[in-house]
């Protein structure tokens, strides 16, 4: 009987192992269909990844190229209005020099009328002032005798300045005072 137990446990044992090892093989297969199965369910993944990413990239893509128009556009803008500032600015400058030309030349051809007419300057009243006060003090220093002349001579020296200076403000007295003068120096 012992003859019989160790064959029929060898046996047992055999047929154990002969279970676990179609067991083995077939959880192995297994491994293998579902490793085919990944790679078919893998390569179906990774082109829908594909055709997403191209989707993704054409809309950053269009979404950056819409940024970059925008930031030329503010840029070209920027620029427009700067050099029309500018120019507005030379404009000015332009306008200040020839505005000054211009009064240059009122200015030049008054003063040549004026003198043609021979009316007489405020330079030219004040140089007739500074002479008859030199005048003045000349007849001062030669002494007494001319004193009694000299106080006669001083009114009139006197008046005549005055009057020339209010001749410089009113244009008709201009005229008398440049028509006086012209009989006094001939």
């Amino acid at each position: 009987m012992a003859g019989k137990k160790s064959t029929k446990k060898q046996t047992d044992t055999e047929v154990r192992v002969s279970d676990l090892a179609g067991q083995l093989e077939n959880a192995f297969v297994a491994g293998l269909g579902a490793l085919a199965d990944a790679r078919k369910e893998g390569i179906k993944r990774f082109e829908s990844l594909v055709k997403e990413g191209e989707k993704f990239r054409q809309k950053t893509t269009s979404r950056t190229e819409a940024l970059i128009d925008d930031v030329q556009d503010t840029i070209r803008e920027m620029a427009d209005d700067a050099q029309s500032r500018a120019s507005g600015l030379l404009d000015q400058v332009r306008g200040k020099s020839r505005l000054d030309k211009l009064q240059s030349a009122f200015d030049t051809r008054v003063a040549d009328t004026m003198d043609r007419l021979n009316v007489p300057s405020k330079n030219d009243i004040d140089a007739i002032n500074k002479k008859l006060n030199r005048i003045i003090k000349l007849l001062d220093e030669q002494g007494k005798p001319a004193a009694k002349k000299k106080t006669a001579s001083k009114r009139t020296a006197k008046k005549k300045p005055a009057a020339r200076k209010k001749a410089a403000r009113k244009p008709a007295a201009r005229k008398k005072a440049a028509k006086t003068s012209k009989k006094t120096s001939k």
